[in-house]
């Protein structure tokens, strides 16, 4: 069974790769600070712990803390490990602890602005702001607390306030883009999405020779454009044009452009626009030709258009040399499986295709659509038996797909002959 045909829009929404950093609260010189046993912290700081371990941290500090009750450390530990499992109010209790013993002005960016973070978890977005500019006067460079600030004004809808703080942050560290970053991040913050247009315009009018803002505002009027994208077509090319014309040799700005009219071709069912969206990823290509994120596009487009051969090659080009998110590893799986199921309606070359279908549930080993396109395969070279084995299988993890219940009483059918 053909994922593609199926399912364009989940295809479509594996595009959307957001580029938010997982950023954690800010720690201070701990390892200074006798008597915190560090071994404890260690898998918290390298973000591999299990935050189910929390508690158990939690214990061994708070024991610390009954010896040596005015050690700031202790509670800079600890409001970083209930930080790291989401439980923000103790966190920031701990937080004051700290503050109350922190000597002053020693390391009090860090403390304010582990505050003003604590306030934006907790959604008291009025605590936010003192914190986070007393933070910024004993460090102005602190990204971190300006980050907080730039939320805080973007939940109060403040966003003259909030284009200010994000061309700060794009003089701070020149080679992240916050503009997309916070982007992403306000989809889930901001109700009407129309804000989310007004803060990049006016993030580009506060920074209009930064090619950045002008990538988040075309990105955002196309992803907020709904059914009226071709009609708004000529604003969203306006932005992201002028955007290259600052800068044009960002990559991320050439993606931008082949996804909206990837977009527009799975809206319109026009594949013209399947062909823009090449012609500019293989614009991209020529300025960067080993981008992995070039090559998964280019691999999502052809998967579009059919031409199953040319997005495995792309794909597995991405895959192989470092891009094995689930992302590209679904779309991977999607080609192998698509390819596969163009033998099965041909007829011919079955035995590639279960070559390439177990390629599929190698990558992909609990999806019923694929598990189904095997189970047709085996039921085209009459191998029964293994064939209503994968329908089984296939049946359990997506009953409700269209034309599966059809396959397995087929298969079924054929099966239980062999048996009479």
């Amino acid at each position: 069974m053909s994922i593609i045909r199926i399912d364009k829009a989940i295809i479509a929404a594996i595009i959307f790769i957001a580029a938010c950093s997982s950023a954690r609260m800010g720690i201070p010189a701990l390892a200074e600070k006798p008597p915190l046993d560090m071994s404890l912290m260690e898998e918290f700081l390298s973000g591999r712990a299990d935050s189910g371990k929390a508690d158990e941290a939690a214990d061994k500090i708070q024991t610390e803390i009954q010896k040596n009750p005015t050690n700031e450390a202790n509670y800079a530990a600890l409001a970083f490990i209930y930080d790291y499992a989401g439980s923000y109010d103790k966190a920031l209790e701990a937080l004051k602890s700290e503050i109350r013993y922190t000597p002053e002005k020693s390391e009090w960016d860090i403390v304010y602005g582990n505050l003003a973070r604590e306030y934006l978890n907790l959604d008291k977005v009025d605590e936010v702001k003192k914190p986070a500019l007393k933070s910024l006067k004993f460090n102005p460079k602190n990204i971190n607390s300006h980050m907080n600030l730039l939320r805080c004004y973007i939940l109060k809808g403040r966003y003259k306030e909030a284009a200010l703080e994000l061309k700060i942050l794009s003089g701070l560290d020149k080679e992240m883009d916050f503009y997309y970053e916070i982007y992403v991040s306000c989809f889930d913050k901001i109700k009407n999405k129309n804000d989310i247009i007004e803060l990049f315009r006016e993030s580009v009018k506060v920074n209009p020779g930064n090619h950045l803002p002008h990538r988040a505002l075309g990105t955002a009027i196309r992803d907020l454009s709904h059914d009226d994208m071709e009609n708004n077509l000529s604003a969203i090319m306006g932005a992201f044009h002028k955007a290259l014309e600052l800068n044009q040799n960002y990559i991320p700005t050439y993606i931008s452009i082949a996804n909206t009219y990837l977009y527009l071709g799975f809206k319109t069912n026009k594949k013209a626009y399947f062909e823009d969206s090449l012609v500019w990823l293989n614009k991209a290509h020529k300025l960067d030709p080993r981008n992995l994120k070039v090559a998964y596009s280019m691999g999502n487009i052809f998967l579009a258009m059919d031409e199953y051969d040319k997005g495995i090659e792309k794909l597995e080009y991405a895959f192989q040399n470092g891009a094995n998110d689930k992302d590209t590893i679904k779309l991977l799986a999607a080609a192998y499986n698509n390819q596969a199921y163009s033998y099965y309606e041909t007829g011919k070359n079955i035995e590639k295709g279960l070559i390439m279908i177990d390629k599929a549930i190698l990558l992909d080993p609990n999806n019923g659509l694929i598990l189904s396109t095997k189970a047709e395969l085996l039921y085209k070279k009459k191998r029964f038996k293994e064939a209503y084995k994968y329908i089984q299988e296939a049946m359990a993890l997506a009953p409700d797909e269209p034309g599966m219940r059809e396959e397995f009483q087929n298969i079924e059918k054929a099966a239980k002959g062999l048996k009479q």
